[in-house]
């Protein structure tokens, strides 16, 4: 069957929690949403294709395409996430032996923790800990401890050096192994960087090593019960294996259907052969967003992986304990694309999700595509769902959460980029961009506007040139727009020349919406006079919009309590207006 002639355009509404065989049996630091990796797969392949990941992390890609019918080949930098992954999709599995396992484990240390939690940290520390346990094992250098053995309490350290012995002592090879992965998600929550069991979110864990993306030591740690946690997440295992066994079943075979190795997305060719993978389906690191073999300190060490020196000259991030510069990244990133299309088969499609909100980052890798062979074909916005990590909540203007989905086909020729050059204004565009999206949904966070951006100066040839001027699109909003931290949202500044050319009416929503909205939150209920009086001072160019126009978008956008003041109705409600073209909309502010 031929590649389509098509990308997928359209965004994939996110069903994350619905898939136990990726959320509940263990958290990682990035997961993609099961459901969009699927419809990506289908869409791009046929059963029976070959699908390859090279920056393979928690496996959603591998276990999706199995699901599928179509070869899995899955590679990652970390050998503890090559683990997870192939953990994750091996099937079938025989639950009855594993649960026979699981009560091996209970009967040789179930006593033995419950009556340890019951012991003083105190007490304990007097004793040697009788089991082996890492030691010695430095931690990144912005940890707030140096060890391994450092973050956690006697009491776990005993706890979780005998519960490992007893799993290690299995003689079942495959259960051992799912007992092992419980064991490193029991590990999520028994340590010192657990910050608490309360409105904590399954893929989060409660653990600043998913939240903020650094080992920080709780000021009061939490000491969950051990043996409870670990039941927890075997009862959880079990679920997700039942869920393997009936999508997957007999067609996982390992090195044959699936193929999992520990090795560097820049070294792909060396296993690989040449146009032999039919899509290709990924998703790198964001420059220094995070340090993945850094943060999987702790993991690597408790579970007998190793971090080798080759591993982290390989990684394809900025920053980190290995100090790599941006130049490092992108040198990094180039040769992970190079190799992608030299085991690509011609025409073969390849989908890259991206999420950096400096443009030279996306420009470099659109580059990369380009020096290497790929045709840029079109950006899909891909929302990610609503839950925030720490990070994005403090650094509102400076992080995303949501992504872009970046489609490339392997050309037969020399590849052009964007047509004829450009003729239009980088800066001019985006401001352009930014402006529309504003009065379209009333306000704009950073992560939206950039969203819109992106894809825009992708397609209008324009993206090298921006991230030649500005980089990062955030500064060129605070000269253009203000900035209301309390919501998250960029607004127009009143009274200035717009870029755009929106008409009147859609105009006036915006700004009456955004009165009313003020208003509310100081507890004052406008009358349709001051509407009109506010919103005259605020259009450019001295323009001016007639009492019958500031009523009629007034009965859109809001509503009277009492036939004489005003409030606003909900945001969605607003938005649905400013959505309609109205026959009357035909005058737009000249700028």
């Amino acid at each position: 069957m031929s590649p389509p002639e098509k990308p997928l355009c359209d965004a994939i509404r996110p069903t994350k929690q619905a898939a136990r065989r990726h959320y509940g049996s263990h958290p990682y630091f990035t997961k993609r949403a099961w459901n969009v990796v699927q419809r990506y797969i289908e869409h791009f392949s046929a059963p029976g294709d070959t699908v390859l990941d090279c920056f393979g992390g928690s496996g959603v890609t591998a276990v999706e395409s199995l699901i599928l019918r179509r070869k899995a080949v899955y590679v990652d930098i970390s050998e503890w996430a090559c683990f997870l992954a192939r953990q994750a999709a091996i099937a079938p599995v025989d639950l009855g032996r594993l649960r026979r396992a699981f009560a091996e484990v209970e009967s040789g240390c179930r006593e033995f923790l419950e009556a340890l939690w019951k012991t003083s940290n105190e007490d304990l520390q007097q004793r040697p800990v009788a089991d082996w346990y890492p030691q010695g094992v430095r931690l990144p250098g912005n940890a707030d401890v140096a060890l391994v053995e450092d973050l956690f309490t006697p009491r776990m350290l005993h706890g979780l050096a005998r519960l490992r012995a007893c799993i290690m002592a299995l003689d079942d090879d495959p259960s051992r192994e799912l007992l092992r992965l419980a064991f490193s998600a029991t590990l999520v929550r028994i340590n010192r960087t657990f910050l608490s069991a309360t409105n904590r979110r399954e893929s989060r864990g409660g653990s600043a090593v998913f939240s903020i993306y650094r080992y920080k030591v709780a000021k009061q740690p939490v000491e969950l019960p051990l043996w409870g946690q670990f039941a927890q997440r075997f009862r959880k295992l079990v679920q997700a294996k039942s869920e393997t066994n009936r999508l997957i079943g007999e067609f996982f075979r390992d090195g044959e259907t699936a193929v999992f190795r520990h090795g560097s997305a820049t070294e792909l060719s060396d296993w690989i052969r040449p146009g032999t993978i039919d899509y290709i389906y990924t998703d790198p690191p964001y420059g220094g967003h995070i340090a993945y073999l850094d943060l999987s300190t702790m993991w690597a060490a408790w579970l007998g992986f190793g971090i080798s020196d080759s591993d982290r000259a390989n990684e394809v991030i900025e920053g980190g304990d290995a100090g790599k510069t941006s130049d490092d990244y992108r040198r990094l990133l180039s040769d992970s694309v190079e190799q992608m299309h030299e085991t690509l088969k011609s025409q073969g499609w390849l989908s890259v999700v991206f999420a950096h909100r400096d443009t030279t980052y996306w420009e470099s890798l659109v580059a990369a595509c380009h020096e290497a062979g790929f045709k840029y074909v079109n950006t899909v916005v891909q929302p990610v769902g609503v839950v925030w990590s720490m990070h994005k909540k403090k650094n509102p203007l400076r992080v995303l959460s949501g992504e872009l989905v970046l489609n490339f086909r392997k050309a037969t020729g020399p590849v052009a980029v964007g047509g004829p050059p450009p003729t239009r204004d980088a800066t001019r565009l985006v401001r352009e961009c930014c402006e529309r999206e504003i009065i379209r949904g009333i306000g704009a966070t950073t992560e939206t506007l950039h969203h819109v951006v992106v894809p825009k100066l992708l397609e209008s040839g324009l993206l090298a040139s921006f991230s030649r001027q500005h980089g990062d699109l955030t500064p060129l909003l605070s000269e253009q727009f203000d900035f209301d931290r309390a919501s998250g949202m960029w607004h127009l500044r009143g009274g200035e020349n717009l870029a755009t050319g929106p008409s009147k009416s859609e105009l006036a929503a915006y700004f009456i919406s955004r009165f009313l909205s003020r208003q509310e939150q100081e507890g004052c209920l406008p009358t349709e006079a001051d509407v009109g009086a506010h919103i005259q001072k605020l259009f450019p160019n001295g323009k001016r919009v007639s009492a019958e126009q500031v009523r009629r978008v007034l009965r859109k956008v809001g509503y009277s309590p009492d036939a004489q003041h005003w409030r606003p109705l909900s945001a969605g409600r607003q938005q649905e207006f400013l959505f309609e073209r109205q026959s009357d909309e035909v005058e737009t502010v000249e700028t």
